[in-house]
């Protein structure tokens, strides 16, 4: 199967900053794509380059088996993108709004097609309103419908939920999911968090100063015999001799400064916590976590590049 996004070995430099270094991934076709890493990492420089909006210094970038180098319009043409937070005019109606950015780039849409579009996106009961009076959750909506007016085979995301409240952040959520399964749209979706990526991607990659650190499926990244858990007791030493002892001791991991950490399935989190208590240990503290998010935080600290899950160094 071709891949709709193939990345190999892209460069950019801005002054002495390595914005993004020889990063590589793909995305199949149908993939919610996560594309995750702290603030700074290098999504918004790589998205950039995939948009042409920046030239890469070195590597290759192919979309939908096309050299977008050369054949850039053709490509474009197939894309819907939102970057960062919609530019969209506040002073013109949601209508008008989408109305401008069709004739801009030469859709063929009436107003019924329009205001559908519209509808899709929950926006219809405001389409005649101007967008300053939308909440931030409204204006991405928005700019998703400005990105799809010119219905793209792959969508671009750039930190979709940044100042969203809850509900802002459930509804995007949704709409992406939907885009996917009942449109059956390519979305690549970049994000700081991995809870928000956790709950929409199949597949994700994670990067840390341009570099990729890991790519893999969300479901096998997210297997829930890999929890981490820490506690927290009333006697941490006490509790690690009683652990070294028991049907618990093949779990244990390094332990950290104020803690005890062991590896286990979710599932068995209850029978721990019994064993704990019924053995004389005073919890102060259990922790659940899943190792991926345990993972994501030291890879994304600045201490060590892997290249895949086991912790191999590059």
């Amino acid at each position: 199967m071709q891949p709709v996004i193939a990345i190999n070995d892209l460069c950019k430099q801005f002054g002495h900053v390595q914005a993004v270094s020889h990063l590589s991934f793909t995305v199949q076709p149908g993939d919610v794509y996560g594309f995750l890493g702290q603030n700074g990492a290098g999504k918004s420089t790589t998205i950039r380059m995939l948009l042409t909006l920046i030239a890469p210094d070195s590597g290759d970038i192919t979309l939908f088996g096309l050299p977008l180098r050369s054949r850039r319009k053709e490509i474009l043409r197939q894309v819907g993108a939102v970057i960062e937070k919609p530019d969209v005019y506040p002073y013109l109606s949601a209508y008008d709004n989408l109305r401008l950015f069709a004739r801009l780039k030469q859709a063929h849409t009436g107003k019924q097609q329009l205001l559908q579009q519209l509808e899709l996106l929950g926006l219809a009961e405001r389409a005649f309103d101007k967008v300053k009076t939308f909440s931030q959750g409204m204006k991405q909506r928005l700019g998703i419908a400005i990105a799809l007016i010119n219905d793209p085979q792959l969508i671009i995301l750039d930190e979709p939920t940044n100042g969203l409240d809850p509900q802002g952040i459930a509804d995007i959520r949704n709409l992406v999911l939907w885009l996917s399964r009942e449109r059956g749209k390519t979305i690549l979706v970049s994000s700081h968090l991995l809870s928000e990526i956790q709950q929409v991607a199949t597949r994700l990659v994670i990067i840390d100063k341009g570099r990729r650190l890991l790519e893999g499926e969300t479901a096998q990244l997210f297997n829930p015999a890999e929890t981490i858990v820490e506690l927290q007791t009333g006697n941490n030493e006490r509790t690690l001799q009683l652990l070294a002892q028991s049907e618990w001791q093949q779990g244990l991991q390094p332990a950290r400064q104020t803690s005890v950490v062991l590896k286990m399935h979710s599932n068995d989190i209850p029978a721990l916590n019994k064993w704990l208590v019924a053995n004389g240990v005073a919890v102060n503290l259990l922790q659940p976590r899943h190792s991926l998010e345990d993972y994501f935080l030291q890879i994304t600290s600045g201490k060590q590049h892997v290249d895949d899950f086991t912790g191999r160094t590059v």
